[in-house]
């Protein structure tokens, strides 16, 4: 016959694994306001990247299987890219999984304020022959790219969906498709002309991008009072389903870590 004291142990030993498993969870969400465990099946995520990850995974929840492009990686709260430059079209990406068709995603840019600074080089051969000699003797602040990415899949061989992307100069914006294949992607908006006071993107700025049916509407909200701002519209049909993502493309002898993203929100209908 089991003891009365015997009784109270497996009761208090059963108590705390009962205790453990509501802490878990709790930790999860305050780590990244939704439980790693159960983020593949949400339909929101929110991340401030308080991991430092190379690739992003945040518990698994972060995807990437195509063997051709950049991984997302993450150090001191922001995510970046892990391009050389050199490399072509390998944007770094990564994406979620579990979301309906339509998705808004959108992050705070983070902008080092060193970025586009020609190099010590640059401004010798500038203050030594700029003037005299026609011709740009420098690389220039080469291509910073952000990229919100919308119904998004992936195979080791194919990168597929919606990438709506945004310049650190503030020279353009765009929504592309991209078909599947390395390198094959197109056009559904080139946007170059903007309303006064949007461009350049600022450290801070809020990106966001939506689709509803076959509409995708991108926006950058400046923090000044006036609200997202619509800066591109497009429509296409090709995709219906896939999930919410980031990417970023840079090219050039560029350093990735100065211009990506603070923080990270996806949800759909």
């Amino acid at each position: 016959m089991v003891s009365y004291y015997h009784r109270l142990s497996v009761a208090f030993s059963h108590l705390v694994w009962i205790t453990g498993l509501l802490v878990l969870p709790m930790a999860a969400v305050y780590s990244f306001q939704i439980s790693p465990i159960n983020a593949q099946n949400a339909r929101t995520y929110a991340t401030d990247f308080l991991l430092e990850e190379n690739p992003i995974s945040e518990g698994g929840v972060w995807q990437h299987r195509g063997a051709s492009w950049a991984m997302v990686r993450t150090f001191a709260n922001r995510a970046v890219g892990s391009q050389t430059g050199s490399g072509g079209y390998d944007d770094g990406y990564a994406y979620l999984s579990g979301f309906g068709p339509n998705q808004k995603a959108q992050a705070t840019l983070w902008k080092d304020p060193a970025i586009g600074n020609d190099s010590m080089t640059c401004r010798i051969l500038r203050r030594l022959i700029w003037g005299r000699l026609r011709g740009n003797y420098c690389a220039g602040p080469g291509t910073h790219e952000v990229e919100l990415l919308l119904r998004w899949a992936d195979s080791a061989t194919s990168a597929r969906g919606y990438e709506c992307n945004l310049s650190w100069d503030g020279k353009y914006a765009e929504i592309v498709r991209w078909n599947g294949p390395y390198g094959d992607f197109t056009y559904i908006t080139q946007q170059r002309t903007f309303n006064d006071g949007i461009m350049p993107p600022n450290n801070g700025d809020i990106f966001k991008a939506t689709i509803s049916e076959s509409t995708i509407n991108v926006y950058l909200n400046k923090n000044d009072g006036m609200g997202d701002q619509l800066i591109v519209i497009g429509t296409d049909p090709t995709y219906t389903d896939g999930g919410p993502g980031m990417g970023f493309f840079i090219q050039g002898s560029v350093d990735p870590t100065q211009f990506g993203f603070a923080s990270f929100k996806a949800s759909s209908d």
